[in-house]
């Protein structure tokens, strides 16, 4: 990116920061592609401990479907980190209250992943697959991807509309 302020800040929030919220991190940077000179995303834990790699089956599964979580470390989430984030996107649906009242005068949209775009909210997680098998982790990440296919269009609506007000 360029050493211009990025147009979108996007935060995915998981527990631990070492298998759902890293996965979809990287997935969602490569739906963006071209959008990431423009976009910046981060991940999270609400319960993470600072820089632990991650999880050796989110790794397995990243791999297989072409991405890169190698150089990937957890990081604690805090008010700091929540500065400046346009929208906030969360493993755990019951982490809301606990992310608005770590900034409450954020901006951010906070809102789970998984009810991103639908109406009304289904209040579902997406299942978190640490220490399973790695099927489970690969059905994260299927449901990740799916969710962010709802999440992308937004991001680019969110753009047009910045640049024309810019």
């Amino acid at each position: 990116m360029s050493g211009d302020k990025p147009l979108f800040r996007v935060l995915l929030v998981c527990t631990g920061n070492t298998c759902r919220s890293p996965l979809a991190e990287a997935a969602l940077k490569r739906r963006l592609g071209a959008l990431m000179t423009r976009v910046d995303v981060g991940s999270a834990g609400v319960a993470a401990l600072p820089g632990a790699p991650a999880s050796e089956g989110s790794r397995i599964v990243a791999r297989a479907a072409g991405l890169d979580l190698e150089a990937h470390r957890s990081r604690p989430l805090t008010a700091d980190v929540l500065e400046g984030q346009d929208l906030v996107l969360l493993m755990e649906p019951g982490d809301a209250a606990r992310v608005k009242a770590l900034a409450p005068e954020a901006g951010a949209s906070v809102i789970a992943l998984a009810d991103f775009g639908r109406d009304p909210a289904r209040h579902e997680a997406v299942p978190d697959p640490y220490g399973q098998p790695i099927a489970a982790y690969t059905e994260c990440l299927r449901r990740i991807e799916d969710h962010l296919a709802r999440v992308v269009p937004y991001i680019e609506a969110e753009l047009r509309e910045r640049a024309i007000g810019a």
